[in-house]
Formats: C-alpha cells, sequence, structure tokens
C-alpha cells in the first residue's frame, strides 16, 4: 500500500542528501579532502542505498496506481543507479566535473518532477 506522505518525505530526503552530496563533492574536490572508507563512505552509502530502494519501490507503485503523464519506469531505475552513483562519488571525487554535474542534475530534475506529481495527486 502506497502511503502518498510516506513516499513524499522519502523524495524530499532524497532531494536533500543529492544536494548534500553536490556541496560535498564541490569541498572535497577543491581542498583535496579525502574520506574513511569504513568509517564515513560505507554507512553513509549504505544508508543511502536503504533510502533510495524504499524510495524506487515506492516510485514504480505510485506510477502503476496514478499514471503520471512525464514520470517513466526507466527513469526511476536511471534515478536510482545514478543517485546511488554521486553519493559515492561525493566522497571519492573519481569522477569528473561535467560528469557528476550532469547526474546530479538529472537526479534531483527527477526527484522534482516526482515530487511536484506527489503534490498533485495529493491535492486531488
Amino acid at each position: 500500500m502506497l502511503h502518498i506522505q510516506a513516499f513524499l518525505e522519502k523524495t524530499k530526503q532524497m532531494i536533500e542528501a543529492a544536494e548534500k552530496g553536490a556541496a560535498r563533492y564541490e569541498d572535497g574536490k577543491e581542498n583535496d579532502r579525502s574520506y574513511d572508507f569504513f568509517a564515513t563512505i560505507k554507512p553513509a552509502v549504505e544508508q543511502n542505498e536503504e533510502l533510495v530502494s524504499q524510495w524506487t519501490e515506492n516510485a514504480l507503485e505510485f506510477i502503476k496506481i496514478h499514471r503520471p503523464k512525464y514520470i517513466y519506469e526507466e527513469q526511476i531505475h536511471a534515478v536510482k543507479e545514478n543517485f546511488l552513483e554521486i553519493m559515492l562519488q561525493s566522497y571519492v571525487h573519481h569522477i569528473h566535473k561535467k560528469r557528476y554535474k550532469d547526474l546530479t542534475e538529472s537526479v534531483l530534475y527527477t526527484l522534482q518532477t516526482v515530487k511536484d506529481e506527489i503534490a498533485k495527486e495529493g491535492s486531488l
């Protein structure tokens, strides 16, 4: 059973995590910062994996029930994959700046579109 409010909260959490990740990536690139794998990176990635898995499940159910005009199953799977990539890369910086920016913008665009669709469905 899809709980719209919980799905909206997860979407907002993902937007916030992606924005924080982008800031961390910028800071790490500029200041040549490194993070401890076991103390910082692994727990953060695992936490984000849990969040994105729950969100993906909710998003696919939302699409099935509400059939939004501009959100497709392929986009949801792309967000899952790209979100995990940008979360990891925000710590390790093994990706070019332009690629990171493009992935982040893509994820944020889809998340914002989903958030808008949830709000639209919630107001009906």
